[in-house]
């Protein structure tokens, strides 16, 4: 095998700098579209979708494992690294994300890259009992306010059929993995997360980095919320504790699970019958998101049932974003956010709590 001085460095500072490597899509469709640059636009080809064990089928466990079919690599489709996006950028057909503050992208961003903070995809923050904080927008009947959402992506300059990467901070963040989790649920065509701290990634891979401000002309976005029962309310989560009809996964410190950690809430301890899967479990020493065989693992442990839903919760619904993209990636498509988290639950009185 002939290995190139170049191939050496890039695996070099991938070891060094940044993430793994994400697999790439090794099947492409190749389409010239014409233009003065020769408009030569690869489309992948993803592989097919896992499918959980359905408690329907007698044939089969109700325990819903990790699946072992087309995605069984260490590596993801959708977690990508910078060398990935850097081919990626060539494609007409990306939009890349900078989910950072403004400040923060005006001193420097990957090229190409529009700039809309994850601080404006949800509400402002709030001290426990001091009101919502960082919820998702709600229309007046208490659901997601989804043409709020298109609006804002709209403004800005979004398109739902293309390809869009986010990129910002490491996993778990409002300004890393959250927009990515909206964007998933709203129906975009494909979500792509640079992998880590994005900025620092990007620039240890030894890519560069542009100061101008890029923006997108407006567009009409349509969403297509993949679940319309995405974001659960407190009402829903009383009713689902009371008949056993969901799974909760807690994705908090195991502190802030048994109670011993309260962070200023009135109450510590975890809805019942949840488990947990600490989101800082889904991250290695860089930040940068494990294999795909260790998540599998982590969640194989949690003997999940397969015929309920998947309701994950923190303290203020932002933890649990990465739970979500592994989840979603490893073929768990019934799965759900408490948006509002502990940081309602437990400053609610009266509300059944397990510690």
């Amino acid at each position: 095998m002939k290995i190139t001085l170049l191939g050496l460095l890039s695996i070099s500072l991938v070891a060094f700098f940044g993430c793994r490597s994400a697999k790439p899509i090794t099947t492409t469709t190749t389409t010239n579209t014409g233009g003065s640059s020769g408009g030569i636009v690869n489309t992948p080809t993803p592989p097919p979708n896992p499918v959980i064990k359905s408690a329907s089928d007698p044939t089969t466990s109700t325990v819903a494992t990790a699946p072992n079919t087309a995605q069984t690599s260490t590596t993801w489709k959708n977690i990508i690294s910078p060398f990935e996006l850097e081919r990626m950028i060539r494609n007409d057909e990306i939009i890349v994300v900078d989910v950072r503050s403004t400040a923060s992208y005006l001193k420097g961003h990957i090229p190409t890259a529009i700039n809309l903070p994850g601080s404006k995809l949800r509400t402002s923050k709030a001290k426990p009992g001091a009101g919502d904080s960082q919820y998702i927008f709600r229309a007046v009947d208490g659901s997601p306010d989804i043409g709020k959402y298109e609006a804002l992506l709209g403004q800005a300059g979004i398109r739902r059929d293309k390809t869009v990467v986010v990129y910002g901070n490491h996993g778990g963040k409002a300004d890393g993995t959250i927009p990515a989790m909206l964007l998933n649920w709203l129906g975009q065509s494909r979500v792509a997360y640079l992998d880590g701290v994005g900025m620092d990634a990007w620039e240890g891979a030894g890519f560069e980095v542009e100061n101008t401000p890029n923006v997108l002309p407006p567009t009409l976005y349509s969403a297509r919320p993949s679940n319309r029962k995405f974001v659960w309310n407190l009402p829903d989560v009383l009713a689902a504790v009371q008949d056993g009809s969901a799974t909760f996964i807690d994705t908090r410190s195991l502190g802030e699970y048994n109670g011993t950690t309260k962070r200023d809430n009135a109450q510590g301890g975890h809805i019942p019958g949840a488990v947990r899967h600490d989101s800082s479990e889904l991250l290695d020493g860089k930040k940068c998101t494990v294999d795909q065989d260790t998540a599998r693992e982590q969640l194989d442990a949690l003997a999940i049932p397969a015929d309920k839903p998947i309701v994950l919760y923190c303290q203020t619904g932002t933890r649990v974003s990465l739970n979500y993209l592994v989840l979603k990636e490893l073929g768990y498509n019934n799965v759900a956010i408490y948006d509002a988290s502990w940081h309602e639950y437990g400053n609610t009185p009266d509300v059944p709590i397990e510690k």
